[in-house]
This record gives structure tokens, C-alpha cells and sequence, in this order.
């Protein structure tokens, strides 16, 4: 496994930042890596997906998208007071499995959806509790079709 980098603006800290994620090298050569944990703040990438990248300055950054994974990655905010563990249980119980920041950012979660899981259901899911103001969410990288049945 290697740390692979996105370089990029972050809208949720309003600042430059960069976000390490373990890869597996696919093809070395080529500078193909396949994402091996979920992303927690850049969009458009997923688990599974391979990349290209470019080292600079000794490090191993996100150039483009190879091979998309078919997975989703959402981005949970939840509320004060909102019951994190019956929400990620229920998540757990969709086929979804996720990362937390909270020491950086409390009630900060990152969500993979796998692309084997219905995506209505667990999008019905996290609607309903963000009209409850449970949460909030994002799809920072959708390949699901929210209306599948």
C-alpha cells in the first residue's frame, strides 16, 4: 500500500488542502494506484476507483481518473444529538460501510456505498433524518441512480 494525494480547494474547511488516501498499486509504470480507503473530503472519487498519478516533490498525487469503481461516497454531518450509532448501524445494514473525522471535524463521516448496494433505500434513509435535521449529507461522488428500484 502507498498514500497517494489530492491536491485541492476544501469547501467544508474553506482552505487549501491536500488528503492522503491508501492505495494499491495497480500498475507502477503507468502511475496507476486503486483507492483503498474512502475519501473524506475530496469529490468525484470513491474506494475501489483507479487513479493516475504523478510524483512531485516525493509525493504521489491525483492527476485523473482511470477506471471508476461504480461505488458512491456521501458525506455525513450529523447533528448535536443525533444518535450516530443507530444511523451508521442502519448504514452497516444497507451493505454500506463508512470512515469517521472526528477528531478533526465531530460528527464528520464518510459514507461508501458499493455499487452491489440499492442506492434508493439508503438515500430515502438519509433524506428523511436530514429533514428531521439529524444531519446533513453530500454525494461527493454519485454513481448510483437514485431512482433504481
Amino acid at each position: 500500500m502507498k498514500k497517494i494525494v489530492f491536491k485541492f480547494w476544501n469547501d467544508i474547511l474553506d482552505e487549501d488542502y491536500v488528503e492522503g488516501v491508501w492505495a494499491e498499486t495497480v500498475d507502477e509504470e503507468k502511475g496507476h494506484y486503486k483507492i483503498d480507503n474512502i475519501p473524506f473530503f475530496v469529490t468525484s472519487y470513491s474506494v475501489g476507483d483507479i487513479v493516475q498519478v504523478e510524483e512531485e516533490y516525493e509525493e504521489l498525487v491525483v492527476k485523473d481518473l482511470v477506471e471508476p469503481s461504480e461505488n458512491s461516497t456521501l458525506n455525513i454531518k450529523f447533528s448535536k444529538g443525533a444518535d450516530k450509532d443507530e444511523t451508521l448501524e442502519k448504514l452497516v445494514s444497507y451493505g454500506c460501510n463508512y470512515e469517521s473525522m472526528e477528531n478533526l471535524i465531530p460528527g464528520y463521516y464518510s459514507v461508501n456505498v458499493p455499487s452491489s448496494v440499492s442506492y434508493q433505500p439508503v438515500y430515502k434513509f438519509l433524506k428523511e433524518l436530514e429533514i428531521r435535521e439529524q444531519l446533513g449529507f453530500r454525494e461527493a461522488c454519485l454513481c448510483h441512480n437514485r431512482e433504481e428500484q
